[in-house]
């Protein structure tokens, strides 16, 4: 008998756990149509994501938009209209940003960090959020672009190649000026792993947790694997999966395509290769996201073409039940 009640017990404390409590959250990263210099938007039809009746079917936990939508370049309208289509939905809002810091407030000639992925500069995250804040956008997470494989182990053009360590505390500045104005934010890391082999990959990460608790004096809420998927990826995302959860940090993949694509058709079937991929691995993933930064799909809509990103993402949920 007591052993039938210590075993009670364990069951029940590992249903109440903070990992086990979560149900697998799906999140939808679909790509904006704000210009970027020279660049044509491909997907024009994101603003008809937020139609009313809705165009799709709006099956994410999460809907995450762009560093760039998030920042100042971002229409005051365009950011009302998702905040009150989401708010109405209950789906959360999380934004992309760029969170290790470089030393600048303005440009400077041969700094490092200069053009690379994942960089901002001081006050910046502060001067957006503050934006955000005033125009009423609820937030509930924010997804770091990448810190610890643009700040520590990127080593072409401008690189900083910071240490762990200065990498944490960098970030924690940019996370210290979001939580001025939204200091229950959510903080989801998404990272790299294939940036570097597996072996440095997982002696790092344990300690790139670590560093990042003891700078922002909080735990990260989530990390999110991008990975390339012509590669082994689970010798890198299995044993850090295994270490975020014995750390009480949920896990997750996003799944995209395998590189751009030649077409709409080819992109969603590489994406289908890859949840399958997900799913075949077993690991125990807390959070899937599906997103785009490709040419390919071209479309966001309708959700009944099932080569668009809401026809993928309809695909997915249904498929997993």
């Amino acid at each position: 008998m007591r052993c039938l009640i210590v075993q009670l017990s364990l069951f029940v404390s590992l249903l109440l756990s903070p990992i086990m409590a979560l149900a697998q959250q799906v999140w939808f990263a679909p790509p904006d149509n704000l210009q970027r210099g020279n660049k044509t938007p491909v997907n024009q039809d994101f603003p008809h994501l937020f139609d009313q009746p809705p165009a799709w079917s709006v099956q994410a936990d999460v809907f995450l938009i762009s560093p760039f939508l998030g920042t100042v370049a971002g229409p005051e309208a365009t950011l009302r209209t998702i905040n009150a289509f989401l708010t109405q939905r209950h789906v959360a809002l999380g934004v992309g940003i760029g969170a290790a810091q470089v030393d600048n407030e303005n440009p400077v000639p041969g700094e490092c960090g200069f053009g690379v992925e994942g960089m901002n500069r001081p006050k910046r995250n502060a001067i957006y959020f503050k934006r955000l804040k005033s125009l009423g956008v609820e937030i509930q997470y924010v997804s770091m672009d990448e810190p610890l494989s643009f700040a520590h182990y990127y080593d072409k053009k401008n690189a900083c190649r910071y240490s762990i360590e200065e990498t944490a505390r960098r970030v924690a500045v940019s996370i210290a000026e979001i939580r001025q104005f939204y200091p229950n934010v959510k903080v989801v890391d998404v990272e790299a792993p294939n940036i570097t082999n597996p072996q440095q990959w997982n002696a790092d990460f344990p300690q790139w947790l670590a560093a990042y608790r003891q700078a922002t004096e909080t735990p990260l809420d989530a990390v999110v694997f991008d990975v390339d998927w012509r590669l082994p990826w689970t010798n890198w995302v299995a044993p850090s999966t295994a270490v975020l959860h014995r750390n009480s940090v949920h896990a997750g993949i996003i799944i995209d395509g395998t590189g751009p694509g030649t077409s709409d058709q080819d992109s969603i079937a590489a994406r289908q290769q890859n949840a399958l991929s997900v799913r075949n691995s077993k690991l125990p993933f807390d959070i899937v996201e599906i997103a785009n930064w490709t040419p390919h799909p071209s479309q966001n809509l309708p959700e009944s073409n099932p080569d668009t990103l809401t026809g993928f993402l309809h695909w997915y949920q249904t498929s997993r039940k």
